[in-house]
């Protein structure tokens, strides 16, 4: 394992999904959250001893993965390796992610830690602040290396990725199931906002999954950023995903591209596919509805598959719609009580944290959008998984579309 290890510190290849469009500068957050690209010091977690060695991911003593046991690899992306690890002082159960810095690495000062911190280590910071959102995959312990971070997770136990989950029950949830994974999937969503943390890669293959419990999990903050007002001009998620706003002023902004994501999550359950260019056009211009589907749960999909983002249902408005009414509805409570409010009180009354965002520019804003002449799309430009009917592929491992 230490050789495997070391061999991935030198030789895997990360691509640089964060550089913006050179043609469209960015406005910077203040100074307490600016990104930068400082010199590459050794940074760890209050827990986290130095390494003596800063020029490979260290093995020794001293290094952080010396108090875990590491076991199998269980994925790997553009932005690292994800193994299996073992706490060795208490025999916690946890996930180990190294990930190999790309050539213009983005850090960010936060509030609470004196040095810049990597950006996806900075997020997870932020949106494990207290009160500890269970939706939410925690960060135990982290370190900064020259080449390198490591970020130690949790790992519930039993789990699994929710696009296994789904395939495993014919590619098709029954509502009542659907509907508490997407209470769950809003609410991790709306948590990263109110912290500040635009997750923008929110899809199956992202959220955890207990299969006897059906807790979920939002994982992965790779492809995330600060929520900023003056909105995004470059790509990055999963394109299955992604707004259609984007392809057309190539700028988008967090809420409303979360709930698109978010719409396309819960067309996915309850479906079996990705929506498509004819789903899209009806549910822009007609009462949508699907043959077994709740006229609630058609009305929830229609509202967040709105192309034109102004007319698309606020992230905040999700859990108040009718479709939620019933079973979820304590459960939401409660966790708008962990987030300190009063029983009962509507999610729509959680107060905004402030944004940390630079000045306004002369783009306009969403709420802006209204009253500009919006062409109808088709569905983003797509790869061929989205054509998938994961009903067809329900026991076709192969089929993964990462």
């Amino acid at each position: 394992m230490r050789d495997e290890l070391e061999s991935i510190a030198w030789s895997q290849e990360v691509q640089d999904f964060q550089k913006p469009l050179s043609s469209d500068p960015e406005v910077l957050p203040p100074a307490d959250q600016q990104v930068q690209s400082p010199p590459a010091p050794v940074h760890q977690s209050p827990v986290s001893p130095a390494s003596a060695d800063n020029s490979i991911v260290d093995l020794t003593t001293e290094n952080i993965l010396s108090r875990y046991e590491i076991g199998r690899k269980l994925g790997e992306g553009g932005f690292g390796s994800v193994y299996e690890g073992k706490r060795l002082e208490d025999g916690l159960e946890v996930a180990v992610k190294i990930a190999k810095k790309p050539k213009n690495m983005k850090y960010i000062n936060i509030s609470g830690h004196p040095t810049p911190l990597p950006l996806e280590v900075a997020l997870l910071i932020l949106v494990n602040r207290e009160p500890k959102a269970p939706e939410i995959i925690q960060l135990l312990d982290w370190q900064d290396q020259p080449e390198y971070y490591i970020m130690v997770m949790e790992r519930p136990s039993p789990c699994e990725e929710l696009w296994d989950y789904l395939k495993r029950h014919g590619g098709i949830l029954k509502e009542e199931t659907a509907r508490f994974i997407m209470a769950q999937a809003t609410m991790a969503a709306h948590i990263c906002c109110l912290r500040g943390v635009f997750h923008r890669d929110i899809k199956l293959e992202n959220l955890l999954i207990n299969p006897d419990t059906l807790e979920v999990k939002l994982i992965d903050f790779g492809c995330g950023d600060l929520l900023r007002d003056s909105g995004y001009t470059h790509f990055l998620g999963t394109r299955e995903y992604f707004p259609p706003e984007y392809d057309v002023w190539r700028r988008y902004h967090g809420r409303p591209a979360t709930a698109w994501s978010l719409g396309v999550l819960l067309f996915v359950m309850v479906c079996g596919r990705f929506p498509q260019e004819e789903d899209l056009d009806t549910i822009e211009h007609d009462n949508w509805s699907v043959p077994g589907l709740s006229e609630d749960c058609c009305h929830l999909i229609q509202s967040l598959l709105q192309q034109n983002p102004s007319q698309r249902m606020d992230l905040r408005d999700i859990l108040l719609h009718k479709w939620f009414q019933g079973q979820c509805n304590s459960r939401l409570y409660d966790r708008a009580t962990l987030h300190g409010h009063s029983p009962g009180v509507p999610l729509l009354a959680i107060p905004e944290v402030p944004m940390e965002a630079g000045p306004a520019t002369a783009v306009p804003e969403v709420s802006a959008l209204a009253a500009t002449e919006f062409r109808v799309l088709a569905s983003p430009p797509q790869s061929s998984s989205s054509a998938w009917s994961l009903s067809a592929l329900a026991c076709c491992e192969a089929a993964k579309p990462w």
